[in-house]
């Protein structure tokens, strides 16, 4: 009785017998062979696209704002909210972490305002209290801000959370988030506006 090796084996004799020795050597991949290179290089090409330099930061009346100063004293005692006028002179938040070019952030006593250019604003977590939003449009009847702010007072034992979002070609796309944690214990309340498409 014939098995499928011996089948096989007849098989290959005959074709062997028909191809010739060249044909038998080419039926069996000979294993100390070393196999053939593959046709590319490991060394990147010339031909390659650089990525486009880094965007150096833009500094903020002499302030990085990616490099908090944290040597700020916030006042503990309530204050009455700034009024409109009040903020137009405000000056730069140096205790805030702002890491988002589009965006800036102003310290009136224990009272924060972070505007952020081109988005929408919405509060994602923490406390309501004490908040206001402002929405400043060059074009009355535009839809959409050229600029949206956010103002909050950073009281202890303060958390919240706020998302800047602006409109792309598949709907709304976050910019930027805020966040604000002022715990007990902490000497001064932590504030990171981080941009989630910067330029450096």
């Amino acid at each position: 009785m014939k098995t499928w090796n011996d089948t096989a084996l007849r098989s290959l004799l005959l074709a062997c017998s028909l191809l010739g020795a060249a044909g038998c050597n080419d039926a069996y991949a000979d294993e100390k062979k070393p196999y053939p290179k593959p046709g590319y290089s490991a060394s990147p090409s010339a031909s390659a696209i650089a990525p486009p330099p880094e965007v150096a930061p833009t500094l903020i009346d002499g302030h990085k704002p990616w490099a908090p100063t944290l040597d700020v004293v916030v006042p503990e005692v309530a204050s009455d909210p700034p009024t409109k006028d009040e903020w137009t002179s405000a000056p730069v938040a140096l205790d805030v972490r702002v890491t988002d070019p589009g965006c800036k952030a102003q310290r009136l006593r224990e009272w924060y305002r972070v505007t952020c250019k081109f988005a929408q604003l919405e509060m994602i977590a923490g406390s309501h209290e004490g908040v206001s939003f402002g929405c400043f449009k060059e074009t009355r009847d535009s839809e959409f801000c050229d600029q949206d702010s956010i103002i909050f007072p950073a009281r202890r034992g303060d958390s919240r959370a706020a998302e800047f979002v602006t409109w792309s070609k598949w709907g709304p796309e976050p910019t930027a988030i805020m966040t604000e944690q002022f715990l007990e214990g902490d000497p001064y309340p932590m504030i990171s506006v981080h941009g989630l498409h910067w330029g450096f």
